[in-house]
Parts: structure tokens; C-alpha cells; sequence
């Protein structure tokens, strides 16, 4: 098939003091921050509709943060659940400001207008596992939406812009230090941005695998862009798979945490045995979601049709406690449905672009902040700590970001750069290959069979075999085509880091299960893998963990 267009549109050039790329709820925090401190002039620049097509939008709307209960708790108390959760992998610095922070966004979140859930003023609060105490408050409705939607009034109201529906392609620097981004739209428009301040708020890389529950956009943009520039990224072999969802691709989250804490709730295999009693768990409010993953998993393995899932029985379940739980309960209960087959999928990624506590990057005027960031979680994420961390540095990005944003201009290399930049991007259209769609689809597959669950040397190798020789080339024959290569080659680049770094590390810890190396391994890997884009390729090596200060 002949291509259909050959040529973007004549650049347009937009410029502020501080960019947010990535709309969801990380990204809107931040430009609020931001356009607070200094009254800095601030874009969010979002490739879909912003506060919607994110997994903000898409969460249940539960928020970790200590002091919202009558527990004797404290954000010191939080912060050590936290590094044990993540088996000591996480940045205790970044903790720290996570845990001290959060309980003041929630009264900011408030203030915005969130709606959580309430008995009179006072908040109510659950318990989740790994958390020592009852510290996740919730909205009304256990939607996401109704977090971000307000935070998305609250930006307007403050007059930042929004720049929707644009792929960001690159990140450009000059003289150490940001300078812009140049994207394109699925109308063919080549989008140009100028700042000294620039903040990666783009979320994690779920998309690499088939089973997930995350938005479609979520295909590790910004941990490729970070890359491209030379920044570091650490821990992208660490991704949490949620153990119980519905649908077949596991697309909507089944709240094992807070069903499993009803009367009469049961998770069985197939065969209808109770999957805690068959795995020596007796207290099933204390398995992790990376333990309960493995036992479902496990479960599959050797079987002929492979189909990996359990059974989460409701049949004991009150029809009062179904209506307290409200929308975790499918509506098809109420019509007899008791059982209902969940698997497991791929919902949080640990990895990311290595920031220190004010998230800044190893690029002077680049920050990251949220999934796109590592350092807060470690090998592993507690429930409830995904939203305090976006909320909490989120506020710091944006107020660090702003504080920091320089004034020179950089207009002319600027355009020297993104003419250089259009010229790539429109080198792309060709009639030869497979559909980008269907490269992304067999990548998706590869990396959900050889790098999931539960993983060994051999299918590791397997996967890295096939990502570095990567097949045909896609086809591009339309600006809609184009963005869907460019993210192919994001989830790519992405998923090759992670199968790096997963062979990398010979032992077991938090969500990352080697089979043929059981065990944690303390001696030896209580360390951080660091992938770097060197003149020789990726390279990976091992980092210290930063140590606990004051």
C-alpha cells in the first residue's frame, strides 16, 4: 500500500516556562504546583484527553496517608512500611518526602473538591496488607475520577493551557540544560515546545504486556524519551501484576483486598481449593499482591490450554456487605452470578527514570515525577502508596520545577533541532512491512509469555533473542500510523530494558520471581540496576542503594 502522506505539516512553536507532558494525575498536580509557585506560565501537554485517558481516571480512587485514622500512626511508620515493601530497594530520601507530604494533600485534594468517602467530617479509612496500619482513605464512588476530574477544574480555573492529543518524540538540550520537546498530532501537525523546566509525568510501561488493565497510552514514553537524552533509568525489571481481574485480558481490577477481608469470600483454583490453605498462607490478609500473583500463576503451569486463573467465590458474601462494598461488586452479583473467574495482570511498574527528592533528573531543568520515576516503591508497591505518591511528588515537581526554570532562550538551535527532528520523524513513511499495530500486538504476547509472572534464564534469553532482532519493519502510511510506530519503538526500547535487567538479577525480590533463583539474596543484589544509553549501546550496572540520612 502506498503511503498516504509523506510530509508532516509546517511546524507550530509554543513556549512557556514550565511543560508537563503527560495529563493524568501525576501531571496535573504538578502544572498546579507549578503555576502556584512564582505564578510561572505553565502547558500540560497530554497525547490524549487529559484527566481522562490515564490510570489515575482508571484507579479506584484509594489513597495511602498516615493520620487519617484513630491509629497511633505516623508518616515515620509509613515510610518503613514502604521500604520494607519494596525490600529496601526504594530511595529512603524519596520515601520520606512521599509520606511526609501526603497527608497535606489530602486536605488540598479536599479542597479541590474530591469527594471521599465520609461518615459525617470524619474520613473512613481500611486497611490493606504491608501496611502496618489503617491509613487508605477513598472516594465516595471508588473511582479515580473522582480524584482527577477536580484537579482538572482547579487547572483551568488557574488559566494553565493544555496542549491535547500530541505525542511528544524527543526532548531537546542545550548548554546542559532542557531547552524543549518536539511531537506530533495524529492530524499531521509538528508541535514544537519551548522551557528551561520540563516535567515527565507519562506514567509507567503496562502496555509491553498483553494482560493489563492500565490505559491504552501507557507504552513507556517517557522512560524512552529519558533515555534517547542519556538520562538513567534504575529497577525496570521490577512490574507488578495485580493477581485477580476481570475480563480476559484482566482489563478491570477485582479488589482482592478488600473482598478477601469479607466473611465468606474465597479465592480457588480451578478444582475449587482455597488457594491460601493450598499454599501455606493461614493469615490471607498478609499476602503481598506479588506472592498471591505467583500462587495464581502457579496454578496454570503445565496445563495444555495454559489458562492461568483463579476463582474468586462469592457465594458466601451477605447481600449487606455486598451493598456496603458498592461498585467493587459487579452489578451481575445482584442478578446470581457468585463466582467469577479473575487472572492476573500487569498493573504497576516500579522502574523508571532515576530522580533524587526534588525530581530532578541527571538533565539540569528535567524532572520526573510518578510511574515515570523510580525510587519511591523499590522492587515492590504497597497498596494505596501509587496516588500518595503522584499527589505528593507531584506538588514537589511542580514547585521545584518552577523554581528552577531559567530564562534564556534557545530559539534558534531549537529549530535547528526540531527541523532535524521532523526530518526523522517523516523518514518513517513506507509501504514495506507489518502494521504497527500487529508488531505491537506479537511484542505484547512475547513479553507476557517469556517476562511475566514468573520467570528463568532460558525464556528470558528467548525474548531478548526476539527484541533485538525485532523482525520486519513496520509500515507507515498514515500520521495515525506514525504514532503508533513511534510508541512501538518506545514499548520496544522499554521492553528490552526490562528483560536486560531481569536477567541481570539472579535472585528473587518483591515482584520479580526468577524460578531457576528462588531466593532474595541480600548479599549480593540488595542493589539497583542502572541502564544507561551509552556510545556503545545499553549498558547496565549495578548502583548502590542510596542510604537513610539524618
Amino acid at each position: 500500500m502506498t503511503p498516504t502522506v509523506s510530509a508532516l505539516k509546517d511546524p507550530a512553536y509554543v513556549s512557556g516556562d514550565v511543560i508537563v507532558i503527560g495529563g493524568g494525575g501525576a501531571g496535573l498536580r504538578s502544572a498546579i504546583a507549578a503555576a502556584t509557585t512564582g505564578h510561572r506560565d505553565v502547558i500540560v501537554v497530554s497525547k490524549s484527553k487529559a484527566a481522562r485517558a490515564c490510570n489515575t481516571y482508571l484507579s479506584k480512587g484509594i489513597v495511602a496517608a498516615s493520620g487519617q485514622s484513630t491509629a497511633p500512626d505516623s508518616a515515620q511508620r509509613h515510610m518503613v512500611d514502604t521500604l520494607e515493601g519494596g525490600r529496601y530497594l526504594n530511595d529512603p530520601a524519596v520515601v520520606s518526602r512521599m509520606t511526609q507530604r501526603i497527608p497535606s494533600e489530602i486536605s488540598f485534594l479536599a479542597d479541590c473538591g474530591v469527594p471521599f468517602s465520609r461518615e459525617g467530617e470524619k474520613l473512613h479509612v481500611f486497611h490493606t496488607p504491608g501496611h502496618t496500619h489503617p491509613r487508605h482513605v477513598f472516594s465516595a464512588n471508588w473511582k479515580g475520577s473522582d480524584l482527577v476530574l477536580p484537579l482538572r477544574r482547579r487547572a483551568n480555573q488557574m488559566g494553565i493551557q493544555f496542549c491535547e492529543h500530541v505525542f511528544i518524540t524527543r526532548l531537546f538540550t542545550a548548554e546542559g540544560r532542557i531547552c524543549g520537546a518536539a511531537g506530533v498530532m495524529a492530524d499531521g501537525r509538528f508541535m514544537v515546545f519551548e522551557a528551561s523546566s520540563i516535567i515527565l509525568a507519562t506514567g509507567g510501561y503496562a502496555q509491553i504486556y498483553l494482560n493489563t488493565n492500565n490505559a491504552p497510552g501507557i507504552t513507556g514514553d517517557g522512560q524512552a524519551l529519558a533515555y534517547h537524552l542519556g538520562v538513567p533509568l534504575k529497577d525496570m525489571e521490577f512490574v507488578q501484576f495485580y493477581p485477580t481481574a476481570l475480563g480476559r485480558r484482566g482489563s478491570r481490577l477485582f479488589l482482592n483486598e478488600k473482598l478477601l477481608a469479607q466473611a465468606g469470600v474465597r479465592l480457588e483454583n480451578a478444582n475449587g481449593e482455597d488457594l491460601f490453605e493450598r499454599y501455606g498462607h493461614p493469615d490471607r490478609l498478609k499476602v503481598t499482591r506479588d506472592q498471591l500473583a505467583q500462587m495464581v500463576c502457579r496454578e496454570g503451569q503445565g496445563s495444555a490450554t495454559a489458562h492461568r486463573y483463579a476463582v474468586m467465590n462469592l457465594d458466601g458474601l451477605s447481600s449487606e456487605a455486598a451493598a456496603r462494598l458498592g461498585q467493587l461488586v459487579p452489578s451481575s452479583f445482584w442478578q446470581g452470578q457468585k463466582r467469577f473467574q479473575v487472572v492476573p495482570t500487569t498493573h504497576y511498574c516500579m522502574g523508571g527514570i532515576v530522580t533524587d527528592d526534588g525530581c530532578r533528573t541527571a538533565v539540569k531543568g528535567l524532572f520526573a515525577v510518578g510511574e515515570a520515576a523510580a525510587g519511591c516503591h523499590g522492587a515492590n508497591r504497597l497498596g494505596g502508596n501509587s496516588l500518595a505518591e503522584i499527589f505528593s511528588m507531584g506538588s514537589i515537581a511542580g514547585e521545584f520545577a518552577a523554581k528552577e526554570a531559567g530564562t534564556a532562550k534557545h530559539s534558534d538551535l531549537l529549530r535547528d533541532r526540531a527541523a532535524d527532528e521532523k526530518q526523522r520523524l517523516e523518514n518513517f513513511f513506507s509501504n514495506q512491512g507489518e502494521p504497527p499495530r500487529r508488531r505491537m500486538h506479537a511484542l505484547k504476547n512475547l513479553m507476557w509469555d517469556k517476562v511475566g509472572i514468573i520467570r528463568e534464564k532460558t525464556a528470558l534469553e528467548t525474548a531478548l533473542g526476539a527484541l533485538q532482532d525485532d523482525g520486519p519493519q513496520a509500515s507507515v502510511a498514515s500520521y495515525a500510523d506514525l504514532i503508533k510506530r513511534l510508541e512501538y519503538g518506545n514499548m520496544r526500547l522499554v521492553a528490552e530494558m526490562v528483560c536486560r535487567a531481569a536477567l541481570y538479577r539472579e535472585e528473587s525480590r518483591g515482584s520479580h520471581f526468577r524460578q531457576d533463583f528462588a531466593n532474595e539474596d541480600d548479599d549480593n543484589w540488595r542493589k539497583n540496576i542502572v541502564v544507561r544509553n551509552t556510545s556503545s549501546g545499553m549498558e547496565l550496572d549495578i548502583m548502590a542503594v542510596p542510604q537513610e540520612t539524618g
